[in-house]
């Protein structure tokens, strides 16, 4: 009978089909005459668990198997193959009967004479038809078999192809082992032996690419490099070192502490699997080499035959030639100096050595496009990872990555990463603030977090104070060979010169600037300007502003000067990188720069005045395009071009450019309207102020003050709002000026009146009338009136209040004010709303938020959401009154009216009050009152303390209560108001027997007029 195991096992009588025959003859044939004990059987053939019946399974299996090998015979006959004992199973197997001991026996014969020996070799590995045991798998007794068989099947052939190398028959290696390595690439004792015999045949780019293709299979596979054999294998047949153990491994260590970009390695990670290059382009100093060199340790693994790395800007600066480049890389591939010496011929070289590899090559600080193209590897398996400060567009199937600003969370990570996240916790605030400064660039923070560090016991707040300083801010951004102005000049020396002089007019503004703006700068056509500001924004030195529909700029909400939206797109803006406006505004700049700035300004103001509707002659013209859009819609120009007016102006000023400042603050002043609550509201109008006083104007001077006491009294500050007022009118009384000093007195009322002065403020309202009559301002009068029918119900006639606003809404509409009217008419229904007279307050309210929406006026629309909430809120319908007040409160938080926001604070504690809310009630007083509290006013916090003191009755808690209803009818006591006066002191009574509350409220019933 025979037997054969090496590759599918068969005999020369039929064996059985079933799994378990086939396994447990596999098992006895490969401990052929020795017994198997039954447990060991059962391991085998069940692996995995045997079942409880296994031991009967096995004896019936032996008794089948017994019948196929031996036919007829019993279990203890003589001839009986298949052999029984207390040992187990034992399977008689005669010499020459099983493939594996002829095998064996040829192995170690021949051993004295060479030729016998190959020869014995040959015939033993003739044996073989595959895989020992092929078709069947087994447990681990027979596993262990296999992987024997198999070992010495490997040994017989390194025997064999040493003795065919040694007889210099290099072709019948490579014929032998050319499918073994293929199967087997790892093996580097066969690939050592493979690569000798192809070069002794002449056949060395085989031989050495065989080579590279076994080192990277020891890469992937186990991670390593290859032994010193093939190293040395690799050096005889290359005529030179490899130069490293393994693939040139260049990428540089990886920042230690960095944080953030999750999304951005996700981007590049993908990317990296592609056939085009990834471009990670940012500003100077914005972390992209850091990033780069994190990205490429994270895809190495990818690129087993080697990771290359090369910077292309010289240490001068200029770029660095790709020849140089490549002649580094192909070294570090292993190409010889023969290959090296035809500089012609690199590239192709290049491309040759990288076509079947799988290489990652790292390119920093690259200027353009035919930088990379002469160092892209030619291999589907390869990819190219660069760093450059633009998108390089010419880059063909390139995939650019932006590489953007830190986010505020990840700046912060990257500070305590340096700093200590305990030290950025003492001082939270502080900062914030420090990271303002940082505009998250990288290498600020960067720097910023190592100046930290090396002062342990500085505070945070000191360098957040250091840096808050524009002129200072570079100096402090500078540790050992680190430095923001570094990074950004030398960004700035890449462009050229007339890039730069646009990029510093630009800079001067220290603001967004729109588009039609930078043609003026240019004096080119608003088409070739945007080409040129696209250039810069794609270089990362401009920052692109993009407005949506409803004003959304570029990631923040861009408001009006009213609060609004901006309703409508008019121009893209562009700011200048915070940094490079730092660097830009350093030098002194060129009379040039004059010339362009005033042209610039000057094209501002003449858009302004056609959004005023007061077109203006003479030059420079605005671009026609810029001239259509304001004509399209006005008021949307206004709302988003008022801040860059207020930046000419500035500007205008800076250049002693009197007349033009004056112009463009008015301008402003006008397009803004009221409040102008933008943080340059002030310094425009002291702007405008001296302006007019340089030029000796005292009326133009006069009204700069109203103005200025305009803006103060919006900002919450009374007191500077007086003086100013003061000023003005006795500038206008002096120029015998009744409509001028009408209109002041009327402010000038609402000051007095806030302040407790209630009888300044009617004699003021009073000669207001009788001035503005006197000069036929009628829309003056209907101010007037409006204001003194609030100050007769603060002081508790109401009968008059109702004939004031009366007076008030028929003057409006006699001159045609819409606008007047409906601020008349939301003032008349407060009045009407708290004294009964429900249904008409809803219907002027209603028309008032028409007027308001039509206008666009949001800050008005905010007044008047607030009053309507206070009409629900008072008829029970809550979730009307919430929607409305919660609606008045965005947006005069949208427009920053911090005063105005804390009057609906209040709206909506008593709301909460009413909904069963006292927390939620209290929460809304405690901001209100401390914004009344820093802008001083009595009148907002009396208010606050009634609602606190109703809330505190309605929970029980009548002592609070009462202390804090006595507080706010004593504010109002001072400040001359009797109906609110009477009001917090009915709420007193209702909580205290005390009779002094009782008379008083009696006396003061007695003032007041209904």
């Amino acid at each position: 009978m025979r037997f054969q195991v090496l590759g599918p096992m068969t005999a020369s009588v039929a064996l059985p089909s079933a799994a378990q025959p086939r396994r447990l003859l596999a098992v006895l044939l490969a401990r052929a005459g020795q017994y198997v004990g039954r447990d060991t059987l059962v391991d085998e053939l069940w692996p995995d668990g045997a079942p409880s019946s296994a031991a009967a399974i096995v004896q019936v299996t032996v008794s089948k198997l017994r019948k196929t090998l031996s036919p007829g015979l019993g279990a203890a006959e003589a001839g009986q193959r298949l052999r029984s004992g207390p040992r187990g199973y034992a399977l008689a197997v005669e010499p020459g009967e099983l493939d594996a001991d002829d095998f064996l026996t040829l192995l170690s014969s021949g051993a004295d004479d060479r030729a016998q020996r190959r020869r014995a070799l040959e015939r033993a590995l003739a044996c073989w038809r595959g895989d020992a045991f092929a078709d069947v798998a087994g447990g681990p007794l027979l596993e262990a078999h296999k992987l024997w068989l198999e070992d010495r099947r490997s040994a017989a052939l390194l025997q064999l192809v040493e003795l065919e190398l040694a007889d210099g028959d290099g072709r019948a290696v490579v014929e032998r082992l050319d499918p073994v390595v293929a199967a087997r690439p790892a093996d580097e004792r066969f690939a050592a032996r493979l690569a000798s015999a192809l070069g002794a045949v002449g056949r060395r780019e085989s031989a050495l690419e065989v080579l590279r293709r076994t080192r990277r299979a020891l890469w992937e596979e186990a991670g390593v490099w290859p032994g010193d054999d093939l190293v040395a294998v690799y050096r005889r047949i290359a005529g030179t070192d490899w130069t490293t153990p393994g693939p040139p491994a260049q990428l540089p260590p990886a920042v230690p502490d960095f944080t953030g970009r999750a999304a951005e390695l996700a981007d590049i990670g993908r990317a990296l699997r592609g056939p085009g290059p990834v471009v990670l382009h940012g500003a100077a100093g914005a972390g992209k080499s850091a990033l780069a060199v994190q990205a490429a340790w994270r895809a190495r693994r990818r690129f087993p035959d080697g990771q290359l790395t090369a910077s292309l800007r010289g240490p001068d600066g200029a770029p660095a030639a790709p020849a140089n480049v490549l002649t580094g890389f192909l070294r570090l591939l292993g190409a010889t100096p023969a290959e090296l010496a035809d500089r012609a011929g690199l590239t192709g070289l290049w491309r040759s050595y990288t076509a079947d590899r799988r290489v990652l090559v790292l390119l920093e600080d690259v200027t353009n496009e035919a930088q990379v193209r002469a160092l892209l590897p030619s291999g589907p398996g390869c990819a190219t990872l660069v760093t450059a400060r633009r998108e390089l567009p010419g880059l063909c199937g390139a995939r650019p990555i932006p590489v953007a600003r830190l986010s505020t969370e990840d700046a912060w990570a990257l500070l305590a990463a340096i700093a200590g996240e305990e030290r950025l916790r003492a001082e939270p605030e502080a900062t914030q603030r420090l990271l303002g400064h940082c505009a998250g660039l990288a290498l600020a923070v960067r720097i910023a977090g190592v100046k930290l560090a090396a002062r342990p016991h500085q505070r945070v707040a000191d360098l957040a104070a250091r840096l808050a300083d524009d002129r200072r801010r570079l100096d402090e951004l500078t540790t050992g060979d680190l430095g923001v102005r570094a990074a950004v000049t030398s960004a700035l020396r890449e462009r050229p010169a007339p890039d730069r002089y646009l990029l510093r007019l630009l800079a001067a503004f220290a603001g967004p600037v729109p588009d039609w703006c930078a043609a003026a700068l240019l004096d080119r056509p608003l088409d070739e300007a945007r080409d040129r500001l696209d250039t810069l924004a794609g270089a990362h030195l401009l920052d692109r502003q993009e407005a949506a529909r409803g004003g959304s700029w570029a990631g923040e909400e861009r408001r009006g000067p009213l609060g609004a939206q901006a309703p409508a797109l008019t121009g893209t803006h562009w700011a200048v990188a915070p940094f490079a406006r730092l660097v830009l505004t350093e030098g002194v700049p060129p009379e040039t720069d004059g010339i362009a700035l005033r042209r610039a300004c000057e094209v501002t103001l003449a858009l302004a005045e056609h959004a005023r509707g007061r077109p203006p002659t003479g030059s420079p013209k605005p671009d026609p395009v810029a001239l259509r859009q304001v004509a399209a819609d006005p008021a949307a120009w206004a709302a988003e071009e008022t801040a860059h007016v207020a930046a000419a102006a500035r500007l205008a000023g800076a250049h002693g450019w009197h007349d033009l400042t004056e112009r463009l603050a008015d301008a402003c002043t006008a397009l803004a309207g009221t409040p102008w609550l933008g943080h340059a509201a002030r310094a425009v109008s002291v702007l405008g102020l001296a302006a007019a006083r340089r030029r000796q104007d005292p009326h133009a001077e006069a009204e700069k003050l109203y103005n200025l006491g305009s803006v103060h009294l919006q900002h919450g500050h009374a007191r500077q709002a007086r003086n100013y007022f003061v000023m003005a009118e006795n500038r206008f009384r002096q120029l015998d000026d009744p409509q001028g000093t009408g209109a002041v007195l009327t402010a000038r009322a609402d000051v007095d009146l806030d302040s407790g002065d209630a009888r300044a403020a009617e004699a003021a309202l009073l000669e207001a009338l009788d001035l503005l009559r006197e000069c036929g301002d009628r829309h003056g009068q209907a101010a007037a009136a409006a204001q003194l029918g609030s100050l007769a119900e603060d002081v508790g006639d109401v009968r008059r209040a109702v004939e004031s606003f009366e007076v008030s809404m028929l003057l409006a509409q006699e001159c045609d004010d819409g606008r007047g009217h409906d601020h008349a008419a939301k003032r008349y229904a407060d009045v009407l709303r708290r004294h009964g007279g429900c249904d008409q307050a809803a219907d002027l309210l209603t028309g008032a938020l028409g007027g308001a929406v039509r206008t666009r006026e949001r800050h008005w629309e905010a007044h008047v959401l607030r009053s309507l909430g206070d009409l629900h809120t008072e008829a029970g319908e809550l979730g009307d009154g919430e929607r409305c007040l919660t609606r008045s409160l965005a947006l005069f938080e949208q427009i920053g009216h911090r005063h105005a926001a804390a009057y609906t604070h209040r709206s909506l504690a008593e709301l909460r009050r009413r909904a069963g809310d006292p927390a939620g009630a209290r929460w809304h007083l405690r901001v209100a009152m401390g914004v009344f509290r820093e802008l001083r006013d009595r009148r907002g916090a009396g208010y606050t303390l009634l609602s606190l003191g109703r809330t505190h009755a309605g929970e029980g808690a009548g002592p609070e209560a009462a202390r804090l209803l006595r507080t706010s009818a004593g504010l109002f006591e001072e400040l001359g108001f009797p109906l609110w006066e009477l009001r917090a002191l009915r709420e007193l009574t209702a909580v205290t027997s005390e009779s002094p509350a009782r008379d008083r409220a009696r006396e003061v019933l007695t003032k007041i007029r209904t």
